[in-house]
């Protein structure tokens, strides 16, 4: 008896798609981003309401400053005789913190143009005193995973049972379970929720900020003679950190691309891929037999020429 020895087979990983997969992302990211700004757009003009969306927060500053507030405020930052102060008391009805009151208060030096110093903003308690202690920034929390969530219910809603996002349709892609089959509304959301994972922990990271002190001190009166001799709130809001978040959540979207292993990561935890929709048509034996090896395709004939050569040599009569 004659064994014929088998050809190994190397594992082919499918395609990265990465260029189609970023047109697609770009072009449903910004469709679903902006259907949801304008409608809390409309939202926050209508009800006064303070999404924490930037540019499109709604604040109305016609509140009169009360004549104490004012008076102390000209006490710890007398004004000089080429200056020009501004007070005002903004009210934003933020989400889940209903109506909140904030002083802005600055100064102008009176020259060939007027130059302003910085306006920070306090906000007040209930007897219109200033508040210098850190305010936990609910309403951020709470609009960045609403945004998040929003967004990945969006793309895992068109992505289910067998639905296209319209980036993904004109890409020619298409989202599958890894036995080809169309994923449920589930498993899409938690593909998406992962993708963008890394926004919640932004927003995570913008509320921890806000419990941090920034004020070297948190007496009002002090702090308005400290502007008043120049120095001004830092607002930089924990740059560096914000750097080393966003060099996480590239190394999170890319590096699978560049390390490529078949899946990105939330594909891999999800069982899903990403295939174009001329794959996803063809019946699954047929996307087996494709994927083999192509020096193995080649050779196939030749192997299956020789043994019946060789059999039909054995049978033939000496």
């Amino acid at each position: 008896m004659t064994y014929t020895a088998e050809i190994p087979q190397p594992v082919t990983l499918p395609p990265r798609y990465f260029w189609r997969r970023l047109e697609a992302f770009t072009i449903d990211l910004i469709i679903f981003q902006a259907v949801i700004l304008l409608v809390v757009s409309h939202i926050s003009a209508t009800f006064y309401l303070d999404f924490r969306f930037p540019g499109w927060a709604s604040m109305w500053c016609g509140v009169t400053v009360p004549d104490q507030l004012a008076q102390r405020i000209d006490a710890g930052w007398p004004l000089r005789g080429n200056e020009y102060r501004e007070t005002s008391i903004c009210e934003v009805t933020q989400i889940a913190l209903g109506k909140q009151r904030y002083l802005r208060t600055g100064a102008a030096e009176d020259t060939e143009h007027w130059v302003w110093n910085d306006m920070p903003t306090f906000p007040l308690d209930a007897h219109n005193n200033p508040v210098t202690t850190p305010l936990p920034a609910y309403s951020i929390l709470v609009s960045g995973v609403a945004n998040t969530v929003l967004v990945a219910w969006a793309f895992a809603y068109f992505s289910a049972n067998g639905r296209r996002t319209i980036g993904k349709l004109f890409a020619g892609l298409k989202v599958q379970s890894v036995d080809g089959q169309n994923p449920g509304i589930g498993t899409t959301f938690k593909r998406e929720f992962l993708k963008f994972s890394p926004n919640l922990f932004f927003s995570v990271t913008a509320f921890v900020f806000s419990l941090l002190p920034i004020l070297p001190t948190e007496d009002f009166d002090t702090l308005l003679r400290m502007m008043r001799d120049g120095y001004t709130i830092p607002d930089d809001g924990g740059t560096g950190y914000y750097v080393l978040l966003t060099v996480a959540a590239m190394a999170w979207w890319l590096l699978p691309f560049v390390e490529w292993k078949g899946q990105v990561y939330y594909d891999r935890i999800c069982a899903c891929k990403v295939v174009t929709t001329l794959e996803a048509s063809r019946p699954i034996e047929a996307r087996t037999k494709q994927n083999r090896p192509r020096i193995y395709r080649r050779l196939a004939p030749i192997r299956g020429s020789r043994r019946r050569r060789r059999r039909a040599y054995l049978q033939a009569p000496y």
